[in-house]
Formats: structure tokens, C-alpha cells, sequence
């Protein structure tokens, strides 16, 4: 089967490129129509009517990968180094399998085990 136009490191890139270019505009809406939510509404509609438009489809194939010497916006570096000080919570939780007793365990098998009708 065909690799496609473009490698797995230029998929990534040009995604990242288009998500980053999204929020940032998002962001500027945003700021821009703090207190018009009725405007703010319109012009986030008009944006994703944009980006699920052919223009915004032919802009991404427009994209030219810049491989190594690619680097993250500003924006999104800034982002990233606050992700960096996040702490995933699920690494935080501790499960304790040997949190039954033997007797709690063995009341638990009878219960599981048990059928409602005796001739099963």
C-alpha cells in the first residue's frame, strides 16, 4: 500500500501548524468580542465555517513541511512549557489490590458465585 504524499513527522506537523493557527484565533475572537456575545457567536461561527470549507482544505495542502528546522510558534511554546509543569493525576493514584481482607474476599466469591436458583 501507498505511504501517502507525505510522511508521519509532516502529518504531525502540518496538524500541529493547523491547530496552533486555530486557537490563535480563537483567542483573538475571544478578546476581541468580550462583552458582544452575540458578535462573538457570529464570528465563531464564520470561523468554523472556514476551516470545514475547500479553502482551508487547499491552505493545509499548501502546507510545506520544514522538517528540522521547523519550530513551534511562540504562542504554543509557551503553552507547551506550562504543560511541562503539569502532573498527570493518574500517575498520583495508588491502587491498593490487597485492600479486602481474606474473610471480606471469600464473602465476596460466595456472593459472586451464587445464583438465584438453586438448580443451575
Amino acid at each position: 500500500m501507498a505511504a501517502g504524499f507525505s510522511g508521519r513527522e509532516a502529518n504531525a506537523e502540518r496538524s500541529l501548524e493547523k491547530s496552533s493557527r486555530e486557537l490563535r484565533t480563537l483567542k483573538k475572537v475571544i478578546e476581541k468580542y468580550k462583552d458582544d456575545p452575540k458578535g462573538k457567536k457570529k464570528m465563531l461561527k464564520q470561523m468554523q465555517k472556514y476551516w470545514r470549507s475547500p479553502l482551508a482544505e487547499v491552505k493545509s495542502l499548501d502546507y510545506k513541511p520544514k522538517g528540522a528546522s521547523w519550530t513551534p510558534p511562540k504562542d504554543l511554546e509557551e503553552n507547551l512549557e506550562a504543560m511541562a509543569e503539569y502532573v498527570d493525576p493518574r500517575e498520583e493514584i495508588n491502587i491498593n489490590n490487597n485492600a479486602l481482607t481474606v474473610e471480606q474476599e471469600e464473602e465476596l466469591r460466595a456472593k459472586l458465585s451464587k445464583t438465584e436458583k438453586e438448580n443451575d
